[in-house]
């Protein structure tokens, strides 16, 4: 006969072993994606909002798109306090990507589709 397990603890034992620890590395915070250098989207270029937020998920994304291997990158916010540093710390740690940033409400369509434009053209892209 099995070990009379409640269910309900059972279960948590089960997803407990499946949760991973954030990877704890020399990117400054704790994370669970890689950051290490990869090709899936090379030569792909993006415009990623939401980025002034020193633990904030924009930042997060445009440095794993870096980690995998994207030609350029544009990282925004409506506030741009800490964009310039985010941007820096990304080129430094992924200097095969170009990163750039740019303070702007990304709720005006005309404006994100202007700044792909330039960015595409910039980059050789039409």
């Amino acid at each position: 006969m099995k070990d009379n397990i409640d269910p309900a603890q059972l279960r948590l034992k089960q997803i407990k072993a499946h949760i991973q620890q954030p990877k704890v590395t020399d990117y400054p915070l704790p994370h669970y994606a890689s950051t290490e250098p990869g090709q899936r989207l090379k030569g792909k270029v993006a415009i990623i909002t939401g980025c002034n937020s020193e633990r904030g998920i924009g930042r997060a994304t445009a440095t794993i798109f870096a980690a995998a291997g994207a030609k350029a990158i544009v990282i925004a916010d409506l506030a741009s306090d800490n964009l310039k540093t985010w941007a820096e710390e990304i080129g430094r740690r992924y200097p095969e990507t170009s990163v750039e940033w740019k303070a702007f409400d990304a709720s005006g369509t005309p404006f994100l589709c202007g700044a792909k434009d330039r960015r595409e053209s910039s980059q050789g892209h039409r």
